[in-house]
């Protein structure tokens, strides 16, 4: 296999890993006799840890290579995911996910970084719809295979076996030639440093509206499993299936994304991406039928492409001599804007605010994507 394909194999059942706690929260938790709130500090430290890792990544990826980080870090993440499911409390379930978190967060951004090393920006949009489309029918299928899991079977045996499943592609990844260079010579001790990323007015812009992206989409999905449920009566399995249909969007989205780009310019993608998921946001405040609810997944994970795929893009093109550590900023600001919008929006659904949680989240996603063309975030014709 090439570097490439096992990039995009590695990202893959990472991903799926991404998403595949929320619907078991409940299982987890009474067995290590915990509230789910309490349980839930595994969601946290798992996307603190995937936000902050990358910082280290970055830079040794310029320097060492995309693939020789990422299969070490494949390699390690293998061993915390089985080892999750041996937890005995809930403290050390939380530990593990950490570090899980921080050996997960390597795959992604460096496959993406990969991406930018070698293919020119006009050929980049094919290549991460490409791996766009793997994460997200990964997403789709942890969020059922999740409901299923929590419905049937134990959670430690799906973390236990998932560890010596994706054991595979972490090890084939060592068969690569190790004298292969993974980035171009000019990337490799680059001088530019992270005050230098964090002074360029263009990078930042992009930096804080993937942030802000983050912050409304990821803040508001957090609470569309408890929402389905108080408003609709699904069970965990129903809300596992139904999310699945974000991840089918998401799916569709990526292979949609690039031949639309033939038509539409850069510009109107990412206006229609920010529209496309206000408006699955909005079509949650009136009380119409659960599937009603469905269709607006399927809207959320079409938007998210368009809009999402071309912030990457972007990130990609930042600081070329430097692009492990400038596309690791990129994920510290997504995870942080979705970590501060899950922990403030969780307020309104606690609250009982649905409406206005939902109208926030439609409003700041159709801004979202009118910001994002504008010129100095990078916007091209």
């Amino acid at each position: 296999m090439t570097p490439l394909v096992l990039l995009f194999t590695v990202s893959f059942v990472i991903a799926v890993d991404n998403r595949i706690i929320a619907p078991l929260l409940p299982s987890i938790s009474t067995s290590l006799e915990a509230t789910p709130g309490a349980a839930g500090l595994a969601i946290a430290t798992y996307a603190l840890a995937y936000g902050v890792a990358p910082l280290l990544y970055g830079p040794l990826s310029d320097r060492h290579g995309r693939v020789a980080v990422v299969r070490v870090a494949a390699l390690l993440f293998c061993v915390c995911t089985a080892a999750a499911g041996l937890a005995a409390t809930l403290p050390q379930f939380a530990l593990i996910r950490l570090l899980t978190g921080a050996f997960a967060s390597a795959a992604i951004p460096l496959t993406l970084t990969y991406i930018g090393d070698r293919f020119a920006y006009g050929e980049r949009r094919t290549a991460i719809g490409r791996l766009a489309a793997t994460t997200s029918s990964a997403q789709a299928l942890s969020a059922s295979v999740g409901g299923i899991v929590a419905h049937f079977v134990s959670w430690r045996v799906m973390f236990v076996g998932y560890g010596a499943l994706t054991l595979l592609p972490a090890l084939l990844m060592f068969r690569l030639d190790p004298g292969r260079p993974e980035t171009p010579p000019e990337s490799h001790d680059s001088a530019v440093g992270f005050v230098d990323l964090l002074t360029d007015r263009r990078a930042v812009a992009v930096y804080l509206v993937v942030s802000a992206e983050a912050f409304f989409l990821w803040g508001g999905y957090s609470y569309l499993g408890a929402f389905a449920a108080r408003r609709h009566g699904l069970d965990q399995l129903q809300v596992g299936l139904v999310l699945a249909l974000f991840g089918l969007g998401t799916m569709t989205g990526g292979l949609l994304v690039p031949r639309l780009q033939r038509v539409l310019s850069e510009n109107a993608l990412v206006r229609a991406g920010g529209l496309a998921m206000g408006a699955g946001f909005a079509a949650l405040i009136p009380r119409w039928p659960w599937p009603v609810y469905a269709c607006a997944m399927l809207a959320l994970g079409l938007g998210y492409m368009a809009l999402h795929t071309t912030l990457q893009l972007r990130g990609t093109e930042i600081a070329p001599a430097a692009r492990g550590k400038a596309f690791s900023l990129f994920a510290l600001f997504l995870f942080s804007g979705s970590a501060l919008g899950t922990a403030l929006l969780g307020r309104l659904i606690d609250a009982g605010r649905d409406d206005l949680l939902w109208g926030l989240c439609a409003g700041g996603l159709a801004l979202v994507g009118l910001l994002a063309a504008r010129p100095r975030v990078g916007a091209r014709p």
